[in-house]
């Protein structure tokens, strides 16, 4: 699927469109590369030039419910062949998975190959507010035909209010369309901090999704995985942000698929919140956990 063929407020992946916004499905995106890639076991074979374990964790994603993958490099002792290794890492992850891919990096000739090395409509997790940043990545975004994925900072930091999280964002929103990006195609960050260290944060993010969705009209993005942080059982807290978050309009979640009961939460929601009013999706999971156990049960003895 060429990127001509994407329309906005979607991805591409080997299947077809991955649809995003306030009318799709939650899209969950793989987002445990970055804490993989930390394992030095991990590095080694990345600095062989394989990708073993990111193509495993890659696969698990999709057959968990997140079949868009995080790809980043961005940790000693690998981030050096960043420019060489990404390209051919969003390649394998699409070649052997059929998974969308995210790419995330700050360097834009990295960005750049990356995004050519995959052959539909990517999304590509690199602007911020910065008017640096915004004057770099844009351009390659939309020559690349990619999505936009947001983190919601500028110059000053991270925005603490619901006011200042909307200026950045219409900042972001502005420069984008002015490159030819619709906002359908720009995923804005509500921002999610970890609870143990920005107490009451969550009121903000919550707020903040609610007013993304209905002043700028645009699909939404959060971080869960950093709701648990410096917890223990840090996944239990990021599905409970994460089931109150698409309560409140988010669209798109950044989180482990391995979370705890996040299929079932995830197609859950879609059904309760009317966008998935039959419940098709959830019953389509229903049917393939239980032909997943049946598979495992004991056969019954003859008699």
């Amino acid at each position: 699927m060429t990127h001509a063929a994407a329309r906005p407020g979607a991805l591409t992946d080997a299947s077809g469109a991955l649809p995003f916004g306030p009318c799709a499905p939650t899209l969950c995106v793989n987002d445990a590369c970055g804490y993989l890639i930390e394992q030095p076991a991990v590095q080694a074979e990345l600095l062989a030039g394989r990708f073993d374990s990111l193509l495993a964790l890659a696969a698990e994603g999709v057959t968990l419910g997140a079949p868009v993958f995080n790809a980043q490099l961005m940790a000693e002792p690998v981030i050096h062949l960043e420019r060489e290794l990404l390209p051919r890492l969003v390649a394998a992850v699409y070649e052997r998975t059929g998974a969308c891919v995210a790419v995330d990096s700050r360097d834009p000739a990295t960005v750049d190959a990356a995004l050519a090395a995959y052959p539909g409509k990517a999304l590509c997790n690199t602007v911020t507010g910065d008017r640096e940043n915004l004057k770099t990545m844009l351009p390659i975004i939309a020559r690349r035909g990619a999505a936009v994925g947001t983190a919601l900072v500028d110059e000053r930091g991270v925005p603490q209010t619901v006011a200042e999280r909307l200026r950045v964002a219409r900042r972001i929103v502005a420069a984008a369309e002015a490159h030819g990006i619709p906002r359908e195609d720009v995923l804005i960050d509500a921002v999610c901090l970890p609870s143990s260290v920005a107490p009451d944060s969550m009121r903000v993010t919550l707020e903040t999704l609610e007013a993304l969705r209905e002043t700028l009209g645009v699909p939404t993005l959060l971080g869960i995985s950093n709701a648990g942080h410096l917890m223990p059982e840090p996944r239990m807290l990021d599905l409970a942000f994460f089931a109150a978050a698409v309560s409140w309009g988010l669209d798109v979640a950044m989180i482990d698929p391995r979370t705890p009961h996040l299929a079932w939460i995830t197609r859950g929601l879609d059904f309760m919140l009317g966008v998935d009013r039959y419940g098709r999706g959830y019953l389509a999971h229903y049917r393939a956990a239980r032909r997943a156990r049946s598979q495992f049960s004991a056969p019954k003895e003859e008699t």
